[in-house]
């Protein structure tokens, strides 16, 4: 019997060629999507996901609040963990990890031959702690030796491969390695190596020194930074929330005792949480940089785009299956006639649909290959395709039964409400389906609805990108280059002070228009520190101040505006100061005039302030324009802006004389250069990542649509055929009759605008309120949408329309 329905599954398949390619490429897509989708969701969801006791797991970070403003860092102070052990109970593991940075890292041979590695990434101090809450697997060396050695390090399998290629781990024990840091080289011993840890985490260091334990200042307990994490490790009957008011207390008792100690008046309002290792994958709010983050909300996002492409998918297959029905009715009332009953009909096409979604599993496998290589910036590296065949398997089988039954039992059971009387009567199917061809109208609006949120929301997320990176910032990024200058010939004294000699140089290069030294205007980091302003009977006004270091020819270079008084002298160290406009109001003066000659600064050192400058834009959109002073010291200025002259095409030219003329004062290794609109847009990336995933989805929401247009088109046609043959007869011209069948997609891509016009205003003001300087959603936005979806509608309909308009009408009178 099986073998029965598979061969006329297939002749069935075979004989409407079109329709079949149509269901398996529409339903292709869906499965595509849905498996690139998935091994993204799941890679973000499996971090650290292996780790023992995950749940019981803590990240100590440090809550701000900067001029009524809260912000999060992922750091804590370096002596915190030696308070919380000797202060605190109900905790099993208190682990430190404070990350190293060095210039530079040789290795050296027993030839005497030295290898140079440059700077290196994922270097920690770590004490015993860590090696217990983590179960790292020793190659060689013990834990002890390491500890016991404070000139030792450890290295995992990769780095240690990395160092001595070809070497097994036991015999690159007792090797030297040298780290050249900013001020001094240390010589380490190779004690141990171990495995990498497991992946995807974020515990990603591959070298390990032990932490020197020292007894630290007062003033340290007020420092925070980012790359000295602190983890806590609970024991199972501790409350997390007792837990991270103990630590709080901690931080506030040390910070008061400084207070009295330097009797300082600074208002340090900070607080100390607990976030669970299970969300520091996704906590985007703390800013890390070198450890990798997701975003829930656009994994939520992902996962929604997936369940609403393969719905559209299903409810294309069905409205195909729908529109097949009347030609197939007088098989249907064949297998009827000869005994056949509903459960024969439904396994049957079941079977059809079943064979269908199998084929589009097949074919979605170079789609998924497709997919990743279009979203290759997007899909994290460590993700392959296919890296996991039975996992594939499984899922591929999953979701082609679930789809076989979602996209097939309601065409199935229309089918069997088929009267086989009436179809050698030749009764039109048309009454007897009105339900259905009602309920089709609703799927292909539901359909349009889908189409027309992706498509307001990709002109809204272009929009508001575009404004990002276009609209006015307050200054003039244009033909500007960025040349850093690397920090380990920056701090090295055999380079010291060359870069003012190299910025005469670059003066004299045709093609630059003019050069400056300091840091750019916008940035992705940023340097501030607490300025007060004191006058004589008032309270002091304490505001936290961007400070950006540069030299006399910065405000001109980037076309600033001096609103009052006059810009920078040259000085060894900072003398003086340059405010913005908000750094004007901040500290209450009246009017950038009335600032002139007023002092700010720290306790010990205030600066006179000589020049107000218009505000523009230092952080993304994202952030708020806030208080800045641009002040002078030699010593801090290690980037080279460089306005290039002339138009693009001289550009290279230009750019090869800069890089010649680097060469005759920083090693060849030293020179690289941004184009400052571009490093400008790279803060962006998330924002166009986003683009991309919603214009990608809008497309194939759009072209799934169209092809239940297209099946809807073809029931119309097939249903009014004697109704055209007559009109045609009694005068009806080509363009009426398109006209008439076009008439009923206008009403129902119309109601799919008026459905889907809240729902993504609803979603994109939601996205647009993360900005602090955003576009507003306006009604043509809506009105663009809906005339695009109509006229691809329209588009993808009139073939069909137009094909029964001219079909002879003596010839459609005669077949009906």
């Amino acid at each position: 019997m099986f073998k029965k329905y598979l061969i006329t599954t297939l002749r069935h398949l075979q004989q409407k060629r079109l329709f079949t390619a149509l269901n398996i490429f529409g339903l292709a897509i869906g499965i595509s999507v849905c498996w690139s989708i998935y091994g993204i969701v799941s890679y973000e969801y499996s971090y650290d996901q292996n780790l023992a006791q995950k749940e019981n797991i803590y990240r100590v970070v440090s809550g701000f609040i900067f001029d009524e403003k809260e912000d999060y860092n992922g750091g804590a102070s370096k002596p915190l963990y030696q308070g919380i052990r000797e202060q605190m109970n109900g905790l099993k593991h208190v682990v430190p990890v404070f990350e190293k940075s060095y210039q530079n890292v040789e290795v050296k041979n027993p030839s005497g031959s030295i290898l140079s590695f440059g700077e290196q990434l994922n270097i920690a101090a770590i004490d015993s702690a860590y090696f217990q809450m983590l179960n790292y697997h020793w190659l060689a060396g013990t834990e002890s030796s390491f500890f016991d050695n404070p000139n030792s390090v450890v290295l995992t399998e990769s780095r240690a491969k990395q160092y001595f290629p070809g070497k097994a781990p036991k015999e690159i024990l007792d090797r030297t390695i040298i780290y050249y840091g900013y001020r001094d080289t240390i010589p380490k011993t190779v004690a141990g190596v171990v495995a990498d840890f497991e992946q995807p985490s974020e515990f990603i260091t591959k070298e390990f020194f032990p932490l020197e334990h020292i007894a630290y200042n007062l003033n340290t307990w007020t420092n925070t930074n980012g790359s000295d994490r602190l983890y806590l490790q609970l024991d199972i009957a501790s409350n997390p929330e007792i837990i991270a008011k103990q630590v709080d207390a901690i931080i506030q008792q040390k910070t008061k005792e400084w207070r009295v100690e330097s009797e300082s008046t600074f208002e340090f309002n900070r607080w100390m949480e607990l976030l669970p290792l299970s969300e520091s994958h996704f906590a985007t709010h703390l800013g890390e940089r070198k450890i990798r983050k997701a975003s829930k909300p656009i994994l939520y996002g992902l996962m929604g785009i997936a369940l609403f492409l393969l719905l559209l998918a299903c409810v294309n297959y069905i409205n195909m299956s729908i529109a097949g029905i009347p030609q197939r009715a007088k098989e249907i009332g064949v297998r009827k006639t000869l005994g056949g009953n509903k459960s024969q009909l439904i396994s049957q096409f079941l079977l059809e649909t079943l064979v269908t979604t199998l084929l589009a599993a097949i074919l979605s496998i170079v789609l998924i290959k497709l997919l990743f290589w279009l979203l290759r910036d997007i899909i994290p590296a460590e993700i392959s395709p296919f890296s996991d065949i039975l996992e594939f398997i499984l899922f591929i089988s999953v979701i082609s039964i679930l789809i076989a039954f979602l996209a097939g039992l309601y065409p199935d059971w229309l089918i069997t409400r088929v009267n086989a009387i009436n179809v050698f009567r030749n009764t039109s199917l048309r009454a007897k389906n009105s339900n259905g061809f009602n309920l089709q109208k609703a799927l292909i609006v539901f359909q349009f609805v889908i189409a027309l949120v992706f498509i307001t929301s990709s002109l809204i997320i272009g929009k508001q990108l575009h404004y990002s990176l276009t609209s006015d910032m307050g200054f003039d990024k244009d033909a500007v280059v960025l040349v850093p200058i690397h920090f380990k010939y920056f701090l090295d004294d055999n380079y010291k002070g060359k870069q003012f000699a190299l910025y005469e140089e670059f003066k004299a290069i045709s093609g630059i228009q003019n050069v400056s030294l300091g840091v750019a205007p916008l940035e992705g980091g940023y340097s501030s520190t607490q300025y007060e302003y004191v006058e004589d009977g008032k309270p002091a006004i304490n505001r936290q101040v961007f400070r950006k270091w540069v030299d006399t020819s910065y405000i001109h270079l980037y076309d600033l505006k001096v609103l009052a008084g006059r810009n920078l002298h040259p000085s060894e160290k900072s003398q003086e100061c340059v405010i913005n406009e908000t750094a004007v109001k901040a500290f209450g003066f009246d009017s950038p005039e009335d600032a002139l000659g007023k002092y700010i600064g720290q306790k010990d050192e205030k600066f006179p302030i000589v020049g107000v400058v218009n505000d523009f834009h230092m952080l993304d959109f994202y952030s708020t324009i806030d208080p800045m002073a641009f002040q002078m010291e030699k010593g801090n200025l290690d980037n080279f802006n460089i306005k290039l002259a002339g138009n693009s095409a001289e550009w290279a030219t230009t750019l090869k004389k800069i890089e010649q003329k680097w060469y005759q004062f920083y090693p060849p290794d030293s020179f690289s250069y941004t184009f400052y609109d571009e490093s400008i847009a790279q803060l962006y990336q998330q924002e166009q990542q986003l683009s991309t995933l919603v214009n990608l989805a809008t497309m194939i929401a759009i072209f799934i649509s169209c092809l239940g247009l297209f099946g809807l088109a073809v029931l119309t046609a097939f249903q009014r055929t004697k109704e055209i043959g007559i009109r045609k007869v009694m005068g009806a011209s080509v363009e009426g009759i398109v006209g008439l069948l076009s008439k009923e997609y206008i009403f129902l891509v119309t109601l799919a605008l008026v459905i889907a016009s809240p729902i993504a205003w609803f979603f994109m003001d939601k996205w647009l309120q993360k900005f602090a300087y955003r576009i507003e959603i306006e009604w043509w936005m809506f009105v663009a949408a809906g005339f695009s979806a109509l006229a691809i509608a329209l588009l993808t309909v009139s073939t069909q329309a137009i094909k029964a308009a001219i079909a002879n009408p003596v010839k459609s009178l005669r077949t009906e």
